[in-house]
């Protein structure tokens, strides 16, 4: 995704809190009410500035998680060769459910969270999350699907 995107994306939802800020209220979850919004304000932007090409919000947009952990945990040629396997096998699930794992383990929400915030129900979190997780187990190694479990675990320490 561009990253001057990304930035003019938060620029404005931060710009919109701030005029709006009389009549938004106080949402009980901020951290989901700013994800939430940070997210339909991206997808907006994606589609306007697709509107040529068909955009297909459900499944076709894009959504990458970065494992920045992992440069702390291995060494030398075999962190390369780790980091390429999870990374290409991360970028074989879609879109959604790289969005739900970031969600669930990397952000540590709750499935109705992710639900909120990804406009699905609860059962649907659960579905994309179990399918993720099927997928990831069916090709990763158990040894890198330890290390993937370790980086989001470390993710909460720290």
């Amino acid at each position: 995704m561009d990253k001057d995107l990304i930035k003019e994306c938060i620029q404005e939802l931060f710009v919109q809190l701030w005029t709006k800020r009389n009549s938004i209220g106080i949402p009980p979850h901020v951290k989901n009410y700013l994800y939430k919004s940070y997210r339909n304000l991206i997808l907006k932007k994606v589609a306007q500035l697709q509107k040529h090409r068909d955009f297909d919000e459900t499944e076709n947009y894009e959504f990458n998680v970065s494992l920045d952990v992992e440069e702390a945990l291995i060494d030398g040629e075999r962190r390369k060769a780790v980091s390429e396997q999870l990374q290409l096998t991360i970028s074989g699930l879609t879109a959604r459910q790289r969005e739900a794992i970031f969600l669930k383990f990397y952000e540590q929400l709750s499935y109705e969270e992710i639900a909120e915030i990804m406009g699905i129900t609860v059962k649907a979190s659960y579905k994309i999350m179990a399918r993720s997780l099927d997928f990831l187990r069916d090709n990763l190694s158990k040894e890198d699907l330890l290390l993937l479990y370790l980086i989001f675990s470390l993710k909460l320490f720290s």
